[in-house]
């Protein structure tokens, strides 16, 4: 290939002749990143190709999500086969970590003591057991756990507390705290040993979440199964036990290339360079868009001390023709002011300082001009609440939408229930939308239709029974299976529903023995039929209960759904519910509505359809709803940026309130930084150097640092217009501590885009 056939810029082309050695690439948003470390993937599978007759070498290629690795699998594959006539889907390899490390131990599980045929538990199932370990642990922990509230609080308020909010935010600390510890490769049994010598009573929150982490592990083993982060442990430790395993491996893949490496872990790190035998290894990040350093076991300090390294030579990727220059202005300055003037001095570590360089005249991607660009921040001195904020946005979009259909448009939120508020004013006004949220509005109907159908196919003879089938007809029947429900103006509906709500013996309607039932007759008689038919299908889903939860939903599914989007969520909610079936046996129909609601009411992250197994294309005069971190790699034409106050983006100032840190827990402590803290020192054995609430006020740090990052992440979607709103937040009263300002990045960009 000659550099004839393509444009490449010289940066790009400097890393897609890379031959061998350490290299590490730092690239800005909108550099092309994924495109050239494709080309550098085909360039590699040529080499390999042409050079060696064993048809097992293979480049691998590590990135961060599954939507990631199939974005790059059809990409290479296109390259492969057009551009250098090689058969599309050989000679390379592309997996996420855990990928990666379910491949190694799957081909060698007695290096590491497990059985040919072992299990590997998902995300969802290993939080349900977690959740048991925690309730069970909390009953004996209850003195203790008192502990942690706050003084000043009733003891009803105390009561309520104990049963529901410490339970929520333990289900959140406790995950957290046993991925460390399976990062940094310790057993309870270890972390129980190093727990002998701590005599601080502040670390019991320590042993709470050992003791959880102990019976977590010992329900795994008794399933014969691993985790996610087990996985990733024992492939290294497969790789450290046998050298000839590993050798078999370098030299199946004799070039590693890591994409998205400002989220490498301690473990990524390790695993890819006994892989690489510190040789041929690629790196691709930018540390400027470390988001996810809070909330897994990333750590952007990898990344940075490897660009650091005498012996890695830096390829960076700089140039950006993705946005306009006003809006790589922006994202500039923001870096600018942060490295050289943030008045949080520890916060001026928060980036590296690079800028985002625009293409030169004749660039394959020019940037978007500037005459057509735009960007409005929200004054400070202009109070929005957060319906008003919500209002302003959706009104913005429903006129700009009209007049502009084939652009693309996103509007990105700091979490996920402000996208559901407004997904659910965008379906108000009719407006076509796509969520990029934790479950996506047409999961959240699906689940809840068959909720409401198994609520009451659970218990049909139960004195709640009567309302359950009232509630069937009303928001099952009438809406999706009746025939007489398209918009005839009668009150006959409330007439039936007022009807099954008085029934004191639903079985007579069902079953009936006698010919009618009093109320009945009053109807019209086209609506008795509608009646009729409606108990026909309440039986034939009364009959299907005797099947396995799969096949009932599935039954139930055919006879809700004619869309085949809708029936392919059927079969996936179908397909999950089987799971949680096999690893609770004893499971009957109530806990699976339980499953249910929590879907339908975002408690529980189920993909739906949310583009993860294909990649996510915008589409022009469509509206995507993301949140800040899903949008990472993405790019649209005008982007809004929501929810850009203090709380969602702190600056570490004392006069701040902060995610984590929950009101009803004492001295404004933030137990997951305690915990993962108490977890460290117990790991170093230097217990003595811990003091209670200083990681607390260090995780202010590093969450306004990402903060940060996560606003750059934000601005750098944007192509040519931009807009940043800002609310006073929920719990406000004029002029009271609550009202929430703009974050104090966004006072300086106010003036910046002024000036």
């Amino acid at each position: 290939m000659t550099q004839a056939l393509f444009k490449f810029r010289e940066s790009q082309w400097d890393i897609i002749n890379y031959s061998r050695g350490l290299v590490g690439v730092s690239a800005v948003p909108g550099s092309g990143k994924t495109f050239t470390l494709s080309h550098l993937a085909a360039q590699l599978v040529q080499r390999l190709h042409s050079r060696s007759l064993k048809q097992s070498r293979e480049v691998l290629i590590v990135t961060f999500t599954n939507s990631a690795v199939n974005s790059f699998k059809s990409r290479i594959a296109d390259i492969l086969e057009r551009e250098r006539g090689l058969l599309p889907y050989t000679g390379y390899r592309v997996r996420t970590l855990h990928g990666l490390a379910h491949d190694i131990v799957r081909e060698r599980p007695t290096l590491v003591g497990l059985h040919e045929d072992f299990r590997i538990v998902d995300e969802r199932v290993a939080l349900a057991i977690q959740s048991e370990a925690i309730t069970a642990q909390m009953a004996e922990w209850a003195p203790r756990l008192e502990s942690w509230l706050s003084d000043d609080i009733s003891e009803d308020r105390r009561r309520q507390i104990l049963a529901r909010d410490l339970g929520f935010l333990l289900e959140r600390l406790v995950p957290r705290f046993i991925s460390h510890a399976k990062a940094n490769r310790r057993t309870p049994s270890d972390l129980l040993r190093a727990f002998s010598m701590a005599t601080d009573p502040a670390f019991d929150l320590a042993l709470f979440c050992i003791e959880v982490y102990r019976d977590y592990q010992r329900s795994l083993a008794y399933r014969g199964a691993v985790d996610f982060d087990d996985l990733v442990r024992l492939a290294i430790d497969a790789l450290s036990q046998d050298e000839r395993y590993l050798n078999r491996l370098r030299e199946r893949w004799p070039y590693v290339l890591e994409d998205e490496a400002q989220d490498s872990s301690r473990l990524q790190q390790e695993m890819l360079e006994l892989l690489s035998a510190g040789k041929n290894w690629v790196r691709v990040g930018d540390p400027n868009q470390a988001i996810n350093t809070t909330f897994t076991t990333a750590e952007l300090k990898y990344l940075r001390n490897f660009l650091a390294r005498d012996d890695v030579k830096e390829r960076p990727l700089h140039t950006s023709g993705r946005s306009s220059r006003k809006i790589i202005g922006l994202a500039n300055e923001l870096v600018r002011w942060t490295t050289k003037e943030h008045p949080i001095i520890p916060l001026r570590q928060a980036f590296i300082f690079q800028e985002i360089e625009p293409t030169e005249p004749g660039d394959v991607q020019v940037n978007p001009p500037d005459a057509m660009s735009n960007i409005y921040i929200h004054p400070a001195d202009k109070n929005l609440t957060p319906d008003d904020e919500l209002a302003m946005v959706v009104t913005n979009l429903s006129k700009w939408l009209p007049e502009n259909p084939d652009r693309t448009v996103a509007v990105l939120v700091p979490e996920n229930n402000r996208g559901f508020l407004l997904a659910r004013q965008l379906d108000e006004l009719g407006l076509e939308y796509e969520e990029l949220l934790r479950s996506t509005s047409e999961t959240r109907a699906a689940a809840r239709l068959l909720s409401t159908v198994l609520r009451f196919i659970a218990n049909p003879a139960t004195p709640s029974s009567s309302g359950h089938l009232a509630t069937l007809y009303r928001e099952v029947w009438l809406p999706y299976l009746s025939v007489l429900a398209s918009g005839e103006d009668t009150d006959v509906p409330e007439q039936i529903e007022k009807f099954l709500r008085r029934l004191t013996n639903v079985e007579d309607l069902i079953w009936p023995v006698e010919a009618d039932l009093p109320g009945r007759a009053a109807l019209p008689e086209l609506w008795q039929d509608d009646l009729d038919d409606f108990v026909r299908m309440t039986r034939r889903w009364l009959a299907a209960t005797s099947l396995p939860i799969d096949q009932l939903i599935l039954t139930i599914g055919n006879d809700l759904f004619i869309d085949p989007p809708d029936i392919a969520l059927a079969y996936k909610i179908a397909v999950v519910l089987k799971s949680i079936a096999r690893d609770h046996p004893d499971y009957r129909l109530a806990e699976f509505v339980q499953e249910l609601n929590e879907i339908s009411n975002n408690q529980r992250r189920f993909l739906g359809f949310d583009d993860s197994e294909s990649g996510y294309e915008p589409r022009p005069g469509v509206i995507t709803i993301s949140t800040m971190h899903a949008a990472k790699g993405l790019e649209w034409d005008r982007v809004y940026l929501m929810s850009v106050n203090n709380y969602s983006f702190p600056s570490a100032l004392d006069t701040e309130e902060y995610i984590g840190e929950k009101w009803f827990i004492r001295d404004n402590l933030n137990l997951e930084a305690e915990a993962i803290a108490q977890l460290e020192h117990l790991i170093t054995h230097d217990m003595s150097a811990y003091e209670l609430g200083q990681p607390s006020r260090k995780d202010r740090l590093a969450s306004a640092a990402e903060r940060l990052r996560l606003l750059y992440v934000g601005i750098t979607r944007a192509r040519s217009e931009l807009i940043i709103t800002w609310n006073i937040g929920r719990y406000w009263h004029q002029g009271g501590e609550k009202v929430k300002r703009p974050a104090l990045p966004l006072i300086h960009l106010m003036e910046a885009v002024d000036g």
